[in-house]
């Protein structure tokens, strides 16, 4: 029941939304010939779903770093094609729950009896991810500082914002490792005694131990991940740049992934469906205000990024079904 209600509560957020775009900025007269734009500049288009499967490339590359770090034969292959479905259930669960999910599920049915360390394989991979966008970020902003003066409010508000977001985010990241260190809970044990030894809280310590083990095993594979994650958030980045000159518009690429790490945190949040409205009118506020984009075009350019990287999640459902059609046809397969 209460996973019906948050589905519902999220359709009914980004059908709001998106019905309130569409009134601002009519879909007929104003976004329709935008996307009509995108068989002429057919082109860009293109380019945009080379760079979202770019994206899906690189971050299979990314976790693959970190697997084989206790998992040294397991077959890129295998990690692509669990990225490129995941993308299918990112969509079709409302939220990237499903799609980590469906990663942890299928690496560990390859893994048997390792399903913690691909658990916390991919925290880790996420975590490089966090880190990777945050410098990122950071050095646009950095090339930016110029023209700080010359941002909107609004604009200033975001872009603090999400700054102590992510900058908040890496030093809890930082915490958390020295809290997991196995000297500050050997203290912990020998300080606080009753507490530390109740048998919930001793559990907790004993997984926590164990994470830290998996996180001191991977940690100089964690610097490789976090370097592949760069170029993994550009492409990703780049493919909403397309978006954005395949609807007739133009702006600096600097502009475009100066706001993208902001945009794809706000659609990230889990209030809508795949981000719908939450993505658009935030990377039209921001493309607005740092590069004087057109609103119309801003939510046309939008739409399309999300469409290159929806062709991709679609392939993924294919993929699954594909493989459950042979699984169904051919049990003694699946059985061996």
């Amino acid at each position: 029941m209460k996973r019906l209600l948050s589905i519902s509560l999220r359709l009914a957020i980004s059908g709001v939304l998106l019905f309130l775009l569409f009134r601002e900025h009519d879909l007929i007269s104003e976004i329709a010939p935008r996307f009509r734009m995108l068989l002429t500049n057919w082109p860009w288009a293109v380019a945009g779903i080379a760079f979202a499967f770019l994206s899906l490339l690189l971050t299979a590359v990314r976790w693959h770093i970190l697997l084989r770090g206790f998992a040294p034969a397991l077959a890129f292959g295998l990690v692509l094609r669990a990225e490129i479905v995941s993308a299918f259930f990112n969509i079709s669960s409302l939220g990237v729950v499903g799609g980590d999910a469906y990663k942890i599920m299928s690496l560990s049915r390859r893994l048997p009896g390792q399903t913690m360390p691909v658990s916390v394989s991919l925290v880790l991979d996420h975590l490089a991810g966090l880190v990777a966008v945050a410098l990122l970020f950071a050095a646009c902003i950095a090339a930016k500082a110029a023209d700080w003066p010359d941002f909107g409010p609004d604009v200033r508000m975001l872009v603090g914002g999400y700054g102590m977001y992510v900058g908040g985010a890496v030093a809890g990241l930082v915490l958390s490792w020295v809290s997991f260190k196995p000297s500050l809970l050997d203290w912990g044990r020998r300080t606080f005694p009753r507490t530390f030894g109740h048998p919930k809280f001793a559990s907790t310590l004993a997984r926590m131990t164990q994470v830290h083990d998996v996180f001191a095993t991977l940690w100089q594979r964690a610097l490789s991940a976090t370097f592949v994650a760069l170029f993994l958030h550009v492409a990703f980045f780049m493919s909403f740049y397309c978006g954005l000159r395949a609807v007739g518009g133009a702006a600096p690429v600097l502009d475009v992934l100066t706001a993208m790490p902001i945009v794809d945190a706000a659609a990230s949040l889990p209030v809508s469906v795949s981000g719908l409205g939450v993505r658009e009118r935030t990377f039209e506020a921001l493309l607005a205000g740092i590069a004087g984009v057109p609103d119309a075009v801003g939510i046309s350019a939008s739409l399309a990024g999300w469409l290159f990287n929806l062709f991709w999640g679609l392939v993924g459902g294919v993929l699954f079904l594909l493989a459950r059609h042979a699984g169904a046809s051919k049990p003694e397969v699946q059985a061996a």
